[in-house]
């Protein structure tokens, strides 16, 4: 009891529990209406419905070599609707917990630490994105933040775990963007030389290539199924994209294909105008999804660009309302997401920097890494205005420059350099700007945790705007339509229901059951038509086709908000499917194809996680039985 009550008074343990609290709170705000399993957030490029067998699926993909990280235990551990909300809230969460974990490493106080981590996990280009359902952003964050402290520690303490942990969170973070992970690995990297340059003078040479070489093993060990996916999947996808955009093949080079490349890799770059947002939100408009922003869409320029063809000269632009002409270069603007960094963050980022200017000759070194977050911010911010900058050009030169898409990407890691710089002001703040030691006043203090709270809240409010409610309710429930189609061994289904008769609903609940949709009824493979009474009554076509004998019937319906689709008979049976007897049964679907190669990469990436992870807690028992003793 005794220990319990000494961990929970802890300036540590109160500051993460703060932390936790308020996060808890402002993530049940932010996704409010959607907790319950029957709803979820609107998500357009990531799944809110899955199959019935969506674990078989996910495990039988990863024994046939897909990569592996620690957050896909959420496949176990509960499922994906459990995760559907909380995988975005739970990255949110740790994210902050990265950067204060970074900055408790450069001395800041735990309140600093907690301050500058807290908005950083809800900044808005950072965690709106969640309204896109670009997932693979969120599993970097739960591993990437962590990088800088263990980089940081790594060369001021030379411990083997910290170069092997900073390699592996390097590996987790490379699962599922890729691109992303590109850019935050070479910060990364450049504050590495940053950290070794400052502490030169404490440092064995020796021991830092040693750890370096830790740091790529373990990277190695652990990601080279993601890195291996990276170089000869996602490249060759990027490529084939550029291509398709183009109208060209992805191998066919000619001097116009430089300049589609340039066009298609600097869409949605950040226009200046739009800097604003980062103090004032929705300055231009919120979401472009009509479901998220019903009533204030973007209308900036951030989208993009397009030539505009010979057959659209004289019309006019959607947004803007211009005359366009033929061949001229116009965007076409569209984002899921905010710009918002906090007014609150930002101020408190300028009062890192004149803190830094009156702490630079303090010997303690708690501000030392400012100036490296201050150049790292105003080139992360070149490189994100893309094309409306001539500095992009020497970005897109570089290995990989010209497969990298949407420089307002690198937002992302302006917005961290602003985090880390509003850690750094907080501190300033904390200190009272004293040289002497010092605290500031105990009143000063209660004035700046108010404010670090209503900068979380305040971002908390700004995400919140970002969240649609959508119902998969139905989609959850029995199909028996869809055990009908299986069990006679499968097939294409048309489903020929208007979308305000529950077309899409119904449609969405046969994908959820393993039936295969389609979208074009006169395509010949279509083996199921399932329809309402208004297509019997309405489409001659189709009545004519059961006339002719050309489908029979295969099976009649009810349809229940609780009870999903299930067998009726007589005038109970709402929907009727029906059969194309010309069209066979597909052949089985065979299991992904075994990559022996990919097998082996999984097996090492999965031991040498487990072996870390066992390295990390009997490392930690050791340093506290250590302590222990020399007490």
């Amino acid at each position: 009891m005794q220990r319990i009550k000494e961990f929970f008074k802890r300036p540590a343990t109160i500051a993460v529990l703060a932390l936790t609290v308020l996060y808890v709170v402002c993530m049940g705000g932010i996704f409010w209406g959607t907790w319950s399993l029957d709803r979820a957030p609107v998500e357009p490029d990531n799944p809110t419905f899955y199959p019935i067998n969506e674990l078989a699926q996910w495990f039988q993909a990863l024994v046939a070599g897909h990569d592996f990280v620690p957050s896909d235990l959420m496949h176990v551990l509960g499922g994906m609707y459990f995760w559907q909300e909380l995988q975005y809230a739970f990255a949110g969460y740790l994210a902050a917990l990265g950067l204060m974990f970074y900055l408790r490493g450069r001395g800041l106080s735990h309140f600093a630490a907690a301050a500058g981590g807290g908005a950083y996990g809800l900044m808005g280009y950072t965690f709106t994105l969640f309204s896109a359902g670009h997932l693979g952003w969120f599993i970097w964050m739960i591993y990437g933040p962590f990088a800088f402290g263990l980089a940081d520690r790594a060369v001021r303490k030379g411990k083997w775990r910290n170069w092997a942990l900073l390699g592996a969170v390097l590996a987790w973070g490379a699962a599922r963007q890729p691109d992303m992970w590109l850019l935050f690995t070479a910060l990364t990297f450049a504050y590495g030389v940053w950290t070794l340059v400052r502490e030169w003078k404490n440092v064995k040479f020796s021991r830092i290539l040693a750890g370096v070489g830790v740091t790529a093993v373990v990277a190695c060990a652990i990601g080279m199924p993601q890195f291996t996916r990276a170089l000869t999947q996602d490249l060759a996808g990027r490529e084939a994209q550029i291509a398709a955009t183009s109208g060209k093949d992805a191998n066919e080079t000619v001097d116009k294909s430089a300049d589609e490349r340039w066009r298609f890799c600097t869409s949605w770059s950040l226009p200046p105008e739009d800097t604003l947002e980062f103090i004032v939100a929705e300055v231009h408009g919120g979401s472009n999804d009509p479901r998220v922003s019903p009533i204030n869409p973007y209308k900036g320029r951030l989208g993009q660009q397009i030539v505009v063809p010979a057959e659209a000269a004289g019309q006019k632009h959607p947004v803007t309302g211009e005359t366009l002409k033929a061949g001229e270069t116009i965007w076409m603007p569209y984002r899921q997401h905010s710009l918002y960094f906090g007014i609150l963050t930002v101020l408190f980022a300028i009062v890192g920097i004149v803190g830094w200017w009156r702490y630079r000759k303090d010997e303690s070194g708690i501000c030392r890494d400012v100036p490296f977050w201050i150049g790292a911010g105003v080139l992360m911010y070149l490189c994100a205005l893309g094309c409306f900058t001539p500095f992009y050009k020497l970005v897109f030169a570089l290995p990989f420059g010209g497969s990298l898409r949407a420089p307002v990407k690198f937002v992302h890691l302006l917005e961290f350099c602003v985090a880390a710089l509003a850690g750094f002001g907080f501190e300033a703040a904390w200190r009272g700007f004293r040289r002497d030691g010092k605290m500031a006043p105990f009143g000063l203090k209660c004035v700046l945790c108010v404010l670090a709270v209503a900068n979380v809240v305040n971002l908390a409010y700004i995400d919140s705007k970002y969240c649609a409610v959508e119902d998969v309710s139905f989609v959850r429930l029995p199909n028996a339509a869809a055990e009908d189609v299986l069990a006679a061994g499968g097939g294409k289904v048309f489903v020929a229901i208007e979308l305000k008769e529950g077309g899409k609903a119904i449609r969405d609940s046969l994908g959820a059951h393993l039936a295969e949709v389609s979208d074009d009824p006169s395509a010949p493979d279509i083996r199921y038509f399932l329809v309402n009474g208004t297509t019997l009554r309405k489409d001659r076509a189709f009545n004519e086709w059961v006339r002719s004998g050309r489908l029979k019937s295969a099976g009649m319906y009810a349809v229940s908000a609780t009870g999903g689709i299930t067998r009726a008979t007589g005038t109970s049976a709402q929907l009727a499917l029906f059969e194309r007897p010309s069209v066979s049964a597909p052949p089985p679907k065979e299991a992904p194809v075994p990559n022996r190669g990919r097998q082996v990469q999984i097996a090492i990436s999965v031991l040498s996680t487990i072996g870390l992870i066992v390295w990390g807690v009997w490392g930690a028992r050791v340093v506290k039985a250590k302590a222990k003793r020399s007490k």
